[in-house]
């Protein structure tokens, strides 16, 4: 008898206790008045706690749901999308003003506008509920972020799994772990699948049949850790962890998967700056080679910069406020980089007005040789003895530059000296043979060009030769020299003309017993028309057979 009293007044005690509990959690919970943002965010939150546990008050928050049931459901969902984002609604920092509004002018707050745009409270009636557009939203917001269900890990698990240690349910913790591992092992199978893929696709793509195994090997890296995460994203939701964790672990995850999505798309350039190397080199201009570093950096450079602004937008940091603070400090930022915008000026002033292009040999600020890059800040010219001059841009755009790249001709200017005492009838036939020797060679222009008896120097009768060779380069330029310069010397010979040097010559014509020390020249001008022509013909059959060995 005294045990059956002694249970019944437990029982008493215990169910006084709950009242008190529930009287006391009833008193200190908010009133549902729904006349701020504040009131009905923090209601449908607050009632949706292990501690406070009362969906239907949770549901006062949502507009127009008449079923009651349905109405508690979208709100534990609406929650669920909150915890599962890792979105985590700073109470205190929401609108307590009645007839708060928006930069827009509307009755409207939206608590994260980034992340979930689409849901927000508005201002019906005097008071304040979540939208229609939001109620329509939740359950396609709820099966996107948890594609496996909200309870996919605790369907896997016994009852035992659920007893709690450290804050969180055992199937919480296998279930971790087997993500984990999952998505491991899928990142090991995609890592080696996504090679051959990739390089055939990059084979159809440029139509080039070698490819840079290093590149397609960094790029299914980078592309399967992705994948990886994009799965771990949407997996890690329906692990149902507590929001504290859970918002540590998401914004870990966005962070990542932007990082690797930047790299994606700069090992996907990289690959594309390859191809775009191997069809400029297939082509005869050298404008692309000239472009090309330019705009591989530039690509590099614009992608780096949209990976950072979507950091800053995970991050929730307003790029427009970055970009007015910034702004502040640019004027002196500007200031002292006033070299570096001059230089990057010249450079697009370069590419505008391509004074030189990459492979052009020119002469600038005292430097000469072959222009290897133009980049952004500076030219780089590869001088003959190897080494590299580099000029920045802003003093090249203003430098006086002799591009001798662009030459269709290159010049033959020289002085032939004869001896005074060379008759004028043997100097015009000698002249009339220079002239012969350049329209017969078939590397020189066959007009324009000049050959005249000019001046009378100290020592020298001067013959000036001055014509226009087709030459490639440099090499060129000193083989086809070379070859008129032993025409002069051959032609002379068979003349007789001999060429003056340096000299000075006392002569005594009547010295007693010695003859003249002037030689004797061949003056008949039919006879050295002849020698002119048989020495023509011997130098026209030497390149004819020159031109038929090529």
């Amino acid at each position: 008898m005294k045990g059956i009293w002694r249970d019944r007044l437990f029982h008493v005690f215990i169910g006084c206790a709950v009242w008190v509990g529930a009287w006391a959690q009833g008193s200190e919970g908010p009133e549902v008045t729904l006349a701020t943002p504040y009131n009905t965010i923090y209601v449908h939150l607050y009632y949706l706690q292990p501690e406070s546990y009362r969906p239907d008050l949770a549901a006062k928050a949502l507009y127009g749901v008449r079923d009651s049931a349905q109405a508690a459901q979208l709100a534990i969902w609406l929650k669920q999308i909150y915890d599962g984002l890792g979105l985590y609604v700073p109470v205190q920092e929401l609108p307590k003003d009645p007839n708060y509004q928006d930069s827009l002018g509307r009755a409207r707050y939206v608590p994260f506008p980034f992340d979930l745009p689409e849901v927000y409270v508005v201002r019906i009636d005097g008071k304040w509920y979540y939208s229609e557009a939001t109620i329509q939203a939740i359950p396609r917001l709820h099966r996107e972020v948890f594609p496996l269900g909200a309870d996919f890990f605790v369907k896997l698990m016994p009852r035992w799994g659920h007893r709690r240690i450290l804050g969180m349910a055992l199937w919480q913790y296998v279930g971790l772990g087997l993500l984990i591992f999952v998505t491991w092992l899928v990142h090991l199978i995609l890592r080696q699948a996504l090679r051959p893929m990739l390089r055939l696709l990059a084979r159809v793509l440029s139509r080039v049949a070698e490819t840079d195994p290093n590149l397609i090997l960094r790029l299914s890296t980078v592309l399967s850790a992705f994948l990886l995460l994009q799965l771990f994203r949407l997996a890690l939701p329906s692990l149902l962890l507590p929001i504290a964790f859970s918002k540590v672990a998401m914004l870990v995850l966005r962070l990542a998967i932007t990082v690797i999505g930047v790299l994606i798309a700069l090992r996907v350039w990289d690959l594309v700056s390859f191809y775009l190397k191997k069809v400029s080199q297939r082509t005869t201009s050298r404008v692309d080679d000239q472009l090309m570093p330019i705009v591989i950096k530039g690509g590099q450079v614009l992608l780096i910069l949209l990976g950072s602004v979507q950091l800053f937008r995970v991050l929730n940091i307003d790029v427009t406020a970055l970009i007015a603070g910034v702004s502040i400090g640019g004027l002196a930022i500007a200031l002292a980089a006033q070299d570096t915008v001059k230089n990057f000026i010249g450079s697009v002033m370069i590419l505008l007005d391509q004074p030189f292009q990459v492979g052009d040999y020119v002469v600038a600020e005292g430097f000469e040789g072959t222009v290897e890059e133009v980049g952004f800040r500076s030219t780089r010219i590869r001088q003959i003895d190897s080494s590299v001059v580099t000029i920045p841009n802003g003093t090249m755009v203003n430098a006086s530059v002799r591009n001798l790249g662009v030459r269709t001709y290159r010049l033959l200017n020289i002085k032939l000296g004869v001896t005074y005492d060379t008759p004028p009838e043997l100097l015009e036939s000698f002249i009339a043979g220079v002239r012969q020797v350049i329209l017969t060679h078939p590397d020189t222009r066959k007009e324009g060009y000049y050959v005249h008896f000019f001046e009378f120097a100290d020592f020298s009768l001067n013959i000036l030769v001055r014509a226009q060779i087709a030459a490639s380069d440099f090499a060129a330029e000193l083989r086809i020299k070379e070859e008129l310069l032993f025409a002069f010397l051959r032609l002379a010979r068979e003349l007789g003309v001999q060429y003056a040097f340096p000299t000075q010559t006392l002569i005594v014509e009547q010295f007693p017993g010695a003859g003249s020390l002037v030689p004797h020249y061949e003056t008949d001008p039919d006879k050295l028309e002849q020698r002119v022509r048989a020495f023509l013909q011997v130098y026209r059959q030497h390149y004819e057979a020159r031109k038929g060995r090529v």
